[in-house]
C-alpha cells in the first residue's frame, strides 16, 4: 500500500521504517535528559522489592565463569534472597529503556522496576560480592539470612 503525504509517495515499509527511527530518536531524547525509567513485564522481587538483573549473551566466557564461581551459590546466599537473579540476553527489548549494555555480564541491580546500580563485567568473584554488597547497603535493603 502507498500513502500520498504532500507530493512523496510512502510506501507501508518505508513509514515503519521512519516510525522505527522516530522511536529510537525519541528514547535517545528522553534519555539524554535523564529521565528515570520503569520496567514491567520483569519476575516478581524479592520482599526487599529488588532483583538483579544478570545480562549476558551466548559464548560468553565471563558469564561461564560467573556461573562456576558464583551463580551456583546465588540463590541460597543473603544477597541472592535480597535479590533474586533474573537472567536476560543482551539483545532483549526489556532493557532498551535502560543505559545501553556494552559488556557481558552486565548486573543491574532493580528496584520498583527503575536501576538503581550496576556491576559491569566479571573480573572475579571477590570483586563481584563486594560491589553487590556496596550497591546493595547504598540502596538501603535488609539482607535476607
Amino acid at each position: 500500500m502507498t500513502v500520498q503525504i504532500s507530493n512523496f509517495a510512502v510506501s507501508s515499509h518505508r513509514r515503519a521504517v521512519i516510525a522505527a527511527q522516530f522511536a529510537v530518536f525519541a528514547l535517545a531524547i528522553i534519555a539524554a535528559a535523564g529521565t528515570a525509567y520503569v520496567l514491567t513485564g520483569w519476575p516478581a522481587a524479592a520482599a526487599s522489592g529488588f532483583k538483579l538483573v544478570m545480562v549476558e549473551e551466548r559464548g560468553c566466557r565471563y558469564c561461564l565463569k560467573w556461573d562456576a564461581e558464583v551463580g551456583r551459590g546465588y540463590a541460597k546466599s543473603a544477597e541472592g534472597k535480597s535479590a533474586p537473579l533474573v537472567r536476560v540476553r543482551r539483545e532483549a527489548k526489556v532493557l532498551q529503556v535502560l543505559k545501553p549494555v556494552i559488556y557481558t555480564p552486565t548486573f543491574i541491580l532493580m528496584s520498583n522496576g527503575g536501576e538503581v546500580g550496576r556491576i559491569t563485567g566479571y573480573p572475579g568473584a571477590d570483586y563481584f560480592w563486594e560491589e553487590l554488597n556496596v550497591m546493595l547497603r547504598a540502596a538501603g535493603p535488609v539482607l535476607a539470612n
